[in-house]
């Protein structure tokens, strides 16, 4: 399998790394390999890093496309909402605002935001911004060079999960989904509405305690801050990760229309990929933001100098391969014209060196069609001759002695006679009964001849053979 461009998402998840590379080719996107790196903190770093590399190995992936997921716990999300008049000079403001978060010099934040879409005339701008603690992201970054890996961009985890969910909608035409990420010792809601991302919260579960008091109370809690009224439901429930399906059993009899995740993954995938997709969701989201041009939530908390700039030259390698993948298509469209011609050159000269055999058989061919026409030609007047005499040896069997002939004719099975007899009408039922003769219709009226004092009449007749 060929493919063109491939990304990594790794979502940093509990103790451990879940690693996903998304590879797409000529159709669609594929998730190759997943891998999760265990305690990657509190193992030896050199054996965590050769866990890291044997996927990037395996996988072929391009260690400089990673996007890295932080947990829900490191971040602070808000929600801005400001007149569409800073719309223009919407960078600064927000600037200001996070400035307006941070207690103290040694706080400081890393943060992004996105600009949320809002109804056609709206005088207001909703922003999504994300804040984490410079001192958080760089601990994460630190522990992740050690072992060999380089984010290009840095998000928030679930949006992954966020983004893998949108990614396979149509469209979002207005409708409400919750997206449930469960892990054995926590949970994190998403609420969606219309494609925007209205609502996030982590809550702890208690050990031993069971997900369905945990589930519906958040639940509830998202409801409220997408603001769903009386008659509105909510359209999608969404469950992942790797305690989804303890919670579905949970909530079977209160929630049946609650659904995994893995049924609503687009991707093509491996057989042994199918086990890991509930706790590969978010990291496979993650990936997605690097190979579409457009995810539905494109945050990236790193600084622009801590980002990635790749010169002109970086890109000669995918020009190269796009280059030699254009020439094999062409030669493979070529192929079959290249071919229809060496053949077509190779018929013409056989067609040449038989053409004098060719013509003599035609030649008898046409002889033999016209023999075989004259003789089917003589067979049929032999036939109807044949067929003459036994209908003429057949009325003379069946007319009475008073009956006389004067016009007898056959013309392709239809045979007609015309005569006098005493009793005329009584010459119909003796035809029908003979097996030779079928439909006998009388043409004409039958009259009385004044001279003779017998019936004239005109019948006509279909042989049967």
């Amino acid at each position: 399998m060929i493919y063109v461009r491939n990304s990594v998402g790794v979502e940093i998840r509990g103790e451990d790394l879940a690693l996903s590379c998304l590879q797409s080719n000529l159709t669609a996107g594929v998730f190759t390999h997943f891998r999760r790196v265990l305690q990657y903190r509190q193992r030896d770093h050199a054996e965590v890093q050769k866990d890291v590399d044997q996927f990037f190995r395996l996988s072929r992936a391009n260690r400089e496309n990673v996007t890295l997921g932080l947990p829900r716990r490191d971040v602070v999300i808000r929600y801005l909402d400001l007149p569409s008049e800073v719309s223009d000079n919407l960078k600064q403001v927000v600037s200001y605002q996070v400035q307006s978060y941070e207690p103290t010099e040694e706080e400081k934040y890393y943060y992004d935001f996105a600009p949320l879409k809002q109804a056609e005339g709206s005088k207001r701008i909703q922003v999504l911004l994300v804040m984490v603690k410079r001192a958080i992201l760089d601990g994460h970054l630190l522990s992740l060079k050690s072992i060999g890996m380089r984010p290009a961009v840095v998000t928030v985890g679930s949006f992954g999960l966020a983004n893998l969910f949108l990614q396979g909608q149509k469209g979002s035409n207005g409708s409400t989904a919750m997206l449930l990420d469960l892990a054995p010792d926590r949970m994190e809601i998403l609420a969606l509405k219309g494609g925007r991302l209205l609502h996030t919260h982590e809550a702890g579960k208690v050990a031993g305690a069971g997900w369905r008091d945990l589930l519906i109370r958040e639940l509830e809690v998202a409801a409220e801050a997408v603001k769903l009224g009386p008659e509105d439901s909510i359209d999608h429930l969404i469950l992942s990760g790797e305690a989804a399906e303890t919670a579905r059993e949970e909530l079977r009899e209160e929630i049946p229309d609650c659904d995994l995740v893995s049924k609503h993954v687009r991707f093509e995938m491996p057989t042994q990929n199918l086990a890991h997709i509930q706790e590969a969701a978010a990291s496979l989201g993650l990936a997605i933001g690097g190979l579409v041009r457009r995810p539905a939530i494109k945050l990236n908390l790193l600084p622009a100098e801590m980002r990635f700039r790749q010169t002109r030259w970086a890109y000669i390698p995918s020009l190269i391969l796009g280059a030699l993948i254009l020439i094999l298509l062409g030669a493979l469209g070529l192929r079959g014209t290249v071919q229809e011609r060496y053949l077509v050159r190779k018929l013409q000269a056989e067609t040449d060196a038989l053409r004098g055999r060719v013509e003599s058989v035609q030649k008898l061919r046409t002889e033999m069609k016209k023999l075989e026409a004259e003789t089917k030609y003589t067979e049929d007047l032999v036939r109807r001759r044949d067929l003459n005499l036994e209908a003429l040896r057949e009325l003379t069997g069946i007319l009475p002695n008073d009956t006389f002939l004067s016009v007898y004719s056959n013309k392709d099975g239809t045979i007609q006679i015309s005569g006098s007899s005493t009793a005329a009408p009584d010459l119909i039922p003796k035809l029908e009964k003979s097996p030779l003769f079928k439909d006998v219709q009388q043409r004409g009226q039958v009259f009385r001849d004044a001279q003779t004092g017998k019936d004239r009449f005109i019948f006509e007749m279909k042989l049967e053979r």
